[in-house]
């Protein structure tokens, strides 16, 4: 029961983080990746004076802010450490997750205070221009900060990390409580209790979930052992 409590949790984290990316982070990103490429064409091409410095590059902010969703880490965490007997990559996992979790919680956090700074920029400020901030580029007198871009890169990844570990964790601990239930049926008859399977095929033909070879060397320090 406490196996079937903690699949539940990991995959009401693995669904936040899924409807997060689907509503609000994977749109974002992509545009903001997108377009920074553009922008670095249109560079290249200004450079190579193919065309009057005068052409302006054309591109829409996004300033929206992003929440954070509610997610169950606390409880999973105490049921994990506390109340099972899993040991080597689920561990691993449910440690790495809260880590994710709040890394991503974090970034988000200063995406959210970035775009009320954003906000408040003067057009008319050199030493403040929303373009070069907003894409990473250079500004007024030798100056550069990459600290939106590199929190779009954080969210993109974070959000990745989250979706991944929570969904190989559901697994784990799954495969885990199959092996305690063999061992009561073993033990006692008439045992009616099931083990949870949890489905995120809709969401893996959406373009949802990451690849497997994303975190494969993460993967390699957790041989299967008989």
């Amino acid at each position: 029961r406490n196996t079937n409590a903690a699949i539940t949790l990991s995959f009401m984290i693995c669904n936040a983080a899924i409807s997060l990316k689907k509503q609000q982070t994977k749109a974002l990103c992509d545009t903001y990746f997108k377009k920074k490429a553009e922008l670095e064409v249109f560079l290249q091409k200004l450079a190579a004076g193919a065309f009057s410095s005068d052409i302006p590059f054309e591109f829409q902010a996004d300033l929206r802010h992003i929440p954070f969703p509610a997610v169950p880490i606390d409880e999973l965490l105490s049921l994990v450490y506390e109340k099972l007997s899993v040991t080597d990559r689920p561990l691993a996992l449910v440690a790495t997750l809260a880590a994710a979790l709040t890394s991503l919680g974090d970034t988000i956090a200063t995406r959210n205070s970035l775009i009320d700074r954003f906000r408040e920029l003067s057009p008319q400020d050199p030493y403040a221009s929303l373009p070069a901030l907003y894409f990473g580029r250079p500004y007024g007198e030798g100056h550069v900060s990459t600290e939106y871009l590199d929190t779009i890169t954080g969210l993109q990844n974070l959000t990745d990390d989250v979706i991944f570990f929570s969904q190989l964790l559901g697994k784990d601990l799954a495969t885990h409580g199959e092996k305690v239930l063999t061992k009561f049926n073993s033990k006692f008859k008439g045992v009616t209790e099931r083990i949870h399977t949890i489905e995120l095929s809709p969401e893996k033909s959406a373009g949802l979930m990451p690849p497997d070879a994303q975190y494969s060397e993460w993967l390699s320090g957790f041989r299967k052992r008989e």
